[in-house]
């Protein structure tokens, strides 16, 4: 009796310093997202000190940047079933294999990166999301009009060698812990299949960055000055009726890019950049606004007001930026779309998987999308010059 009462009066210090270890082994962990949180804070909105020489060797380039590609594609000989810049096209019936590559990974939509056997890197997107649908025909439609763009493939399998299950959230949960490591390291042996997945091949350049800043901002079109080689005030307003046409409307600066076009010492960072480009890299969120809704599609007008010429750029902060197109934009861009043919748009929805607005199905009946395409072609070209 004696032993079992001195038992029971020793049983709460013992709880005690057992939970004082689990506090101590489990706080510095639940501490862990906190400390990703700061991190992010930190590193989302990045000062750029614009005096610095890298800066203004960024600038000068931007200068005498293109926004059309050299030489331009000849609209009317296209077939737009694969991207036009395809060197080598994927198969998209086939099995496509590749291997994971861990990264950190940043914003919403499921994706993960892979290595082919060839050793080119490639940007898978999975799931239901209807970015897929959407950079596929976006780039489509920017490469054919001569504009830069990635080269992007809707295929219907791909089989990923060391991909975690659910790869772009089991990784992204991981890093809140600080321990993306170990989710590459436990999953290396493993294969995993997707199906329907958008997968992206990278224009071929060299990225030009300045200080971390990547990508440019659309009210940097602004310093392009035609007269030290760089694009035209036609050329540059093609490229902003682009951008209303499609409905981008993410238009933060790392979704577009600088890029140094291929070309001799393409491969050398400290190379000279013969041939600047302005492209628009990320066009996930277009054909809208939202992505892929026809409905509203079909119901954004090109022009703020037509009378003017005026179009309304959105801004990340959820502000507009009010360009006037000049008519030699109009025209431009106008004449280019001109060119594609009925069957090219079609094209262009159907390989991207657009499904039927009536039904939602993806039946290849793509024909709503077509009109309001042709109807947005319409709204730039029979219209009253601009004036101004």
């Amino acid at each position: 009796m004696r032993a079992r009462s001195v038992a029971s009066r020793s049983q709460p210090g013992w709880v005690k310093r057992l939970a004082l270890v689990l506090l101590l082994t489990a706080g510095p962990i639940l501490c862990l997202p906190a400390i990703r949180c700061i991190q992010l804070l930190f590193t989302q909105d990045l000062v750029v000190d614009r005096h610095t020489e890298a800066w203004k060797a960024r600038e000068k380039l931007i200068a005498r940047a293109k926004v059309f590609v050299t030489p331009r594609p000849v609209i009317r000989q296209l077939d737009l079933s694969d991207p036009p810049t395809a060197a080598v096209p994927f198969d998209r019936t086939a099995l496509t294999e590749c291997q994971y590559v861990p990264k950190l990974t940043t914003g919403t939509t499921p994706k993960f990166d892979c290595r082919l056997a060839d050793g080119s890197l490639i940007k898978i997107k999975y799931g239901g999301t209807p970015e897929r649908l959407a950079e596929v025909a976006a780039t489509r439609l920017l490469a054919a009009l001569g504009f830069g763009a990635d080269e992007v493939t809707l295929l219907q399998r791909v089989r990923c060698q060391g991909c975690p299950p659910h790869p772009f959230v089991t990784r992204k949960t991981a890093e809140w812990f600080l321990a993306g490591w170990l989710v590459d390291r436990l999953f290396g042996r493993e294969s995993r299949e997707f199906n329907w997945v958008s997968v992206e091949r990278k224009l071929p350049g060299r990225a030009i960055e300045a200080d971390g800043f990547e990508g440019w901002d659309w009210s940097e079109l602004d310093r392009v000055d035609a007269s030290a080689g760089g694009a035209t005030r036609a050329e540059l307003d093609a490229l902003r009726l682009m951008a209303i046409f499609l409905g981008h409307w993410d238009t933060k600066a790392r979704n577009q890019r600088l890029l140094c076009e291929k070309g001799e010492g393409e491969s050398d960072p400290s190379a000279p950049c013969e041939r600047p480009l302005l492209m628009i890299h990320d066009v996930g969120a277009t054909f809208g606004p939202g992505k892929v809704e026809e409905t509203n599609w079909a119901a954004t007008p090109i022009w703020a007001d037509a009378g003017s010429c005026t179009v309304k750029l959105p801004h990340r902060d959820g502000t507009f930026d009010t360009i006037r197109i000049s008519e030699a934009g109009r025209v431009l861009m106008a004449g280019r779309l001109r060119q594609l043919s009925e069957t090219q748009i079609a094209t262009i929805f159907q390989s991207a998987g657009f499904p039927d607005p009536a039904s939602g199905e993806t039946n290849g009946d793509v024909t709503l999308w077509v009109k309001a395409f042709r109807d947005k072609v319409r709204q730039i070209d029979n219209r009253p010059a601009c004036r101004g």
